[in-house]
Protein backbone atom coordinates (compact mmCIF):
# COMPACT_ATOMS: atom_id res chain seq x y z
CA UNK A 1 0.00 0.00 0.00
CA UNK A 2 1.45 3.14 -0.97
CA UNK A 3 1.96 6.40 1.26
CA UNK A 4 2.75 10.04 0.42
CA UNK A 5 4.93 12.17 2.63
CA UNK A 6 5.28 15.69 1.71
CA UNK A 7 8.13 18.30 2.44
CA UNK A 8 8.33 21.88 1.97
CA UNK A 9 11.39 23.96 0.57
CA UNK A 10 12.75 27.41 1.42
CA UNK A 11 14.15 27.28 -2.59
CA UNK A 12 13.07 26.10 -5.42
CA UNK A 13 16.81 25.24 -6.39
CA UNK A 14 16.82 22.74 -3.30
CA UNK A 15 13.55 21.24 -4.51
CA UNK A 16 14.38 20.34 -7.45
CA UNK A 17 17.78 18.72 -6.47
CA UNK A 18 15.74 16.74 -4.35
CA UNK A 19 13.55 15.75 -7.02
CA UNK A 20 16.44 15.03 -9.45
CA UNK A 21 18.19 13.13 -6.49
CA UNK A 22 14.96 11.13 -5.98
CA UNK A 23 14.85 10.03 -9.23
CA UNK A 24 18.26 9.05 -9.86
CA UNK A 25 17.64 6.94 -6.65
CA UNK A 26 15.06 4.66 -8.51
CA UNK A 27 11.95 6.98 -7.43
CA UNK A 28 9.72 6.87 -10.61
CA UNK A 29 8.53 10.53 -11.76
CA UNK A 30 4.93 9.21 -11.79
CA UNK A 31 5.65 9.08 -7.53
CA UNK A 32 6.84 12.64 -7.34
CA UNK A 33 4.83 15.83 -7.62
CA UNK A 34 6.82 19.17 -6.82
CA UNK A 35 4.26 21.81 -6.65
CA UNK A 36 5.07 25.80 -6.14
CA UNK A 37 3.55 27.81 -3.25
CA UNK A 38 1.56 30.99 -4.72
CA UNK A 39 0.89 33.67 -2.61
CA UNK A 40 -2.50 34.51 -2.44
CA UNK A 41 -3.58 38.50 -2.29
CA UNK A 42 -4.10 39.85 0.96
CA UNK A 43 -7.49 41.31 1.47
CA UNK A 44 -8.10 44.78 2.43
CA UNK A 45 -9.64 43.06 5.86
CA UNK A 46 -6.52 40.92 6.54
CA UNK A 47 -4.19 44.04 5.46
CA UNK A 48 -6.04 45.50 7.95
CA UNK A 49 -5.75 43.05 11.32
CA UNK A 50 -2.48 42.83 10.58
CA UNK A 51 -1.50 46.37 10.93
CA UNK A 52 -3.41 46.68 14.07
CA UNK A 53 -1.38 43.36 15.74
CA UNK A 54 1.89 45.14 14.43
CA UNK A 55 1.42 48.42 15.83
CA UNK A 56 0.24 47.04 19.09
CA UNK A 57 3.93 44.96 19.54
CA UNK A 58 7.00 47.48 20.13
CA UNK A 59 9.28 47.44 17.06
CA UNK A 60 12.51 45.40 19.04
CA UNK A 61 10.45 42.90 20.93
CA UNK A 62 9.56 40.18 18.18
CA UNK A 63 10.00 40.26 13.88
CA UNK A 64 6.96 41.80 12.97
CA UNK A 65 8.76 44.03 10.90
CA UNK A 66 10.00 41.72 8.63
CA UNK A 67 8.26 39.16 6.48
CA UNK A 68 8.48 35.75 8.20
CA UNK A 69 10.18 33.46 5.11
CA UNK A 70 7.84 30.99 3.46
CA UNK A 71 8.29 28.23 1.39
CA UNK A 72 8.22 28.22 -2.14
CA UNK A 73 7.87 24.95 -3.00
CA UNK A 74 6.10 21.24 -1.82
CA UNK A 75 7.65 18.29 -2.80
CA UNK A 76 5.42 15.16 -2.62
CA UNK A 77 6.73 11.42 -2.80
CA UNK A 78 4.64 8.66 -2.90
CA UNK A 79 6.31 5.68 -1.03
CA UNK A 80 5.31 1.74 -1.19
CA UNK A 81 6.93 0.99 2.17
CA UNK A 82 9.17 1.86 5.05
CA UNK A 83 12.56 1.26 3.61
CA UNK A 84 11.63 3.51 0.68
CA UNK A 85 10.29 6.33 2.81
CA UNK A 86 13.84 6.13 4.83
CA UNK A 87 15.44 6.18 1.80
CA UNK A 88 13.31 9.12 0.34
CA UNK A 89 13.41 11.11 3.91
CA UNK A 90 17.06 10.68 3.94
CA UNK A 91 17.47 12.35 0.37
CA UNK A 92 15.28 15.10 1.30
CA UNK A 93 16.79 16.08 3.95
CA UNK A 94 20.32 16.03 2.66
CA UNK A 95 18.31 19.11 0.13
CA UNK A 96 17.21 21.09 3.17
CA UNK A 97 13.53 19.87 3.30
CA UNK A 98 11.53 20.85 6.01
CA UNK A 99 8.00 19.43 7.34
CA UNK A 100 4.91 20.00 5.89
Amino acid sequence: MANTIHRNFMSQEDAEAARSALLAAGFPATALNLAPHRALAQSTTVRAVDNIFNSLTPDNADSTDEPRPRPVALLSVDVLDDEQREQADAILRRHNAIDA
